[in-house]
């Protein structure tokens, strides 16, 4: 089970590359909330908006360093960290590392994110 979020995680970080909302549509729960980066707290509405209104343009999206917990056959939370590399539409660089915690519930066998949490973390030291 814990290689299967794993895979989630992997599947779900890579659609913002090519802004493929419906994997986002499929594993995100009716009654998701998160906290976003920036410390917003949304459902699964605002999440697929901001995917939608998305303009960057993405190199990189990778989710790595993840470690699963599980509590039971039917509930795992993901602890891991998000690194998003591309460009806005302005034209400017950027590179995003967000450390992430996900908590996922197996519904009708699928495995749905129920919330989740990100924080920015600081540029790595050269």
């Amino acid at each position: 089970m814990a290689q299967e979020l794993k895979s989630q995680e992997e599947r779900w970080e890579a659609s913002f590359a090519t802004h493929d909302v419906s994997v986002s549509e499929q594993l995100v729960a009716e009654d998701f909330i998160g906290t976003s980066s920036s410390g917003r707290v949304g459902n699964k509405t605002t999440l697929l908006n901001q995917i939608r209104n998305d303009n960057n343009t993405y190199t990189t999206t990778v989710s790595s360093d993840m470690i699963v917990r599980m509590f039971g056959p039917n509930i795992g939370v993901v602890v891991g960290i998000a690194h998003e590399v591309g460009k806005t539409p302005a034209g400017q660089s950027f590179s995003h590392l967000y450390r992430f915690t996900d908590t996922w519930v197996e519904r009708n066998g699928e495995w749905q994110c129920v919330a989740a949490h990100a924080m920015a973390m600081p540029p790595a030291k050269k």
